[in-house]
């Protein structure tokens, strides 16, 4: 099933529109980035950050040693904004997922929202990766290949955040609740930090519009922090040492 969906489909879309040889241009470069990333793997030592001992493995090339700092600061209903660099996906299914999403999206600058869920275990993700809503480790989200830029906003608040996004984290079905849904305002609401009086005005929300100290949408009391850039296309390729 899963090779229909890598490659079947994205054949006859592309070899559609663009014939056979855009599709073949698509499938040589997720080959190719697939197998960088392979090597990589298999050479993981060599891009560690290896100073400082209790460092989570961060991923391959991406081993950067604020990576720790930054997740020990990382609480649940922290916001993280994403843009993608779709032609370093590793399938061909990805690739065309992506420049859509880029190409109809209505706003200019990021790709995604996230939102950031700690419990006593671990730190987790749950975002909008080309269309289909994932939960990931945040060493696991860092690891994505595909990444032009990250950069999360600390929720700064007095009120209880892990209770109300609890349910949605721990929700074997998790993805139905955004089907056929907006996913900016199902991510607002399930923080609890929207004022009542503005509930049904998040549909026009966009991810831009989150990226400020003060979102007029909040209940008092609450502002997002600074801006934390975890990556950018300039350092990406960056190892550790």
């Amino acid at each position: 099933m899963n090779f229909i969906k890598n490659n079947i489909k994205p054949f006859l879309l592309t070899s559609g529109i663009f014939g056979i040889s855009g599709y073949g241009y698509l499938y040589y470069t997720a080959y190719q980035n697939k197998k960088e990333l392979q090597i990589k793997k298999e050479n993981e030592v060599e891009f560690k950050d290896n100073t400082r001992p209790q460092n989570q493995y961060f991923g391959l090339s991406y081993g950067f040693r604020a990576d720790q700092i930054v997740l020990d600061r990382l609480d649940s209903g922290d916001l993280v904004f994403m843009k993608f660099e779709c032609m370093e996906c590793i399938s061909v299914s990805d690739i065309i997922k992506c420049e859509y999403s880029q190409f109809t999206k209505p706003y200019p600058h990021y790709d995604s929202l996230g939102i950031i869920f700690r419990d006593n275990r671990n730190v987790y993700v749950l975002y909008n990766r080309f269309g289909d809503i994932v939960i990931e480790d945040y060493a696991e989200f860092l690891q994505n290949p595909f990444w032009n830029e990250i950069t999360i906003r600390k929720i700064i608040t007095k009120h209880e955040i892990h209770k109300t996004l609890k349910p949605l984290f721990y929700n074997e079905d998790y993805k139905q609740l955004f089907a056929n849904k907006p996913y900016i305002p199902i991510v607002l609401k399930s923080t609890g930090l929207i004022d009542q009086k503005y509930q049904d005005n998040l549909d026009q929300v966009y991810i831009e519009d989150l990226d400020v100290d003060e979102f007029p949408y909040f209940i008092n009391g609450t502002s997002l922090g600074p801006k934390i850039n975890v990556r950018t296309k300039r350092n990406k390729d960056l190892d550790a040492k």
